[in-house]
């Protein structure tokens, strides 16, 4: 059986805190110690699950990190107080795992039973400290509102955000206390709370599915299968350069800038040009080709509105593209096309 680490803490004059590891403690022992199980012990207190433990997830898919059965006896309830993570590689700059929430299980179930999604129900984001690093100690008390009796199961679960191509290992440590009066807080660390996370996706050209150029606006939204309708926290970001018409007729390019997929890109803000009018085009380190704005006539070097320039992504919920409606400036591509026949004549190397 593998091994973990828990410090309990028990109330009264002599409390103190432990480190011990953790085989399976009978009650008699339970004052030294407390046992925790990965998978097969059922004579431990607390169960302690990684049921994703090396998947391969798509990008922004929800999954369960982390799943903790109350196998105390008798009526000890616990709830659970804190959230610490970490990854392996400390030069992970985006969060990995985003909109960490701790859900409980409506009812007690044994470890071999098959959940019911639907009872599972959200814990108050109040009563949970959740932290990338160290909460220095500073949890909330245990609400019994929040609680989860013997039997019974919480769960951990964040949406996977794991770069195209890469794998992350990452640390959960989590702190549970008894209910106000029975003075217990046990928080579990060590080496086997570590489990990997890996995407589905080889390369960013996965990920990115078209480059929309909204109606009259002059920006650009990089966009992906896993939009979900807004800018995000979640959004990752991803190297990209501008091509924008000239008051000067000429079509020129920026700088390589990290920008957010999924949001509304414009020159000043997001690629610090401040000469431009419109973005005309957006090529994408890791794909050939830059994605040219349907509407761009080279003939003229601008955006032609009243063009009959098709969308090649469809454009079916966007009014602004194509066919669709050829008064409106926007339109939307899913295809590249090399840099040397994107602008004609109108490309101006800077």
């Amino acid at each position: 059986m593998k091994r973990r680490n828990l410090i309990l803490l028990l109330g009264g004059a002599s409390s103190g805190a432990m480190s011990v590891g953790t085989g399976a403690f009978s009650s008699a022992e339970a004052e030294r110690g407390v046992s925790v199980s990965v998978e097969d012990d059922k004579d431990a207190f607390i169960r302690y699950e990684k049921p994703n433990d090396g998947t391969e997830t798509e990008y922004g898919e929800e999954v369960t990190l982390v799943r903790v059965r109350n196998q105390f006896g008798g009526d000890q309830e616990l709830a659970l107080v804190g959230i610490e993570y970490e990854y392996d590689d400390e030069t992970v700059k985006d969060d990995v795992l985003k909109n960490i929430t701790v859900e409980r299980y409506e009812g007690p179930a044994d470890p071999d039973e098959e959940f019911n999604e639907e009872d599972f129900i959200g814990v108050n984001d109040d009563h949970v400290a959740i932290e990338r690093g160290s909460t220095n100690g500073d949890f909330p008390a245990a609400d019994d509102a929040d609680a989860f009796g013997p039997g019974e199961w919480i769960r951990i679960v964040a949406d996977a955000c794991v770069p195209p191509g890469e794998e992350v290992e990452v640390a959960v440590t989590i702190t549970v206390k008894g209910i106000e009066g029975t003075g217990i807080t046990a928080q579990l660390f060590g080496d086997t709370r570590r489990f990997k996370l890996s995407s589905k996706l080889n390369d960013l050209a996965d990920l990115i599915s078209s480059v929309k150029f909204p109606g009259n606006s002059g920006k650009v939204q990089i966009r992906t299968d896993s939009d979900g309708g807004g800018a995000s926290e979640r959004d990752p970001e991803v190297s990209a350069t501008a091509y924008y018409a000239t008051d000067g007729g000429d079509v020129k390019e920026t700088d390589t800038k990290d920008v957010r997929v999924d949001t509304q890109l414009e020159l000043d803000d997001d690629f610090d040009v401040s000469e431009g009018n419109s973005i005309v085009g957006i090529a994408i380190d890791g794909i050939d080709g830059v994605f040219v704005h349907p509407k761009f006539d080279d003939s003229v070097c601008e955006i032609v509105v009243g063009n009959s320039g098709s969308s090649s992504a469809g454009g079916g919920d966007n009014p602004g593209s194509g066919n669709d409606n050829p008064g409106n400036s926007g339109g939307e591509t899913a295809e590249t096309t090399s840099l040397d026949n994107a602008f004609g004549n109108c490309f101006v190397n800077n």
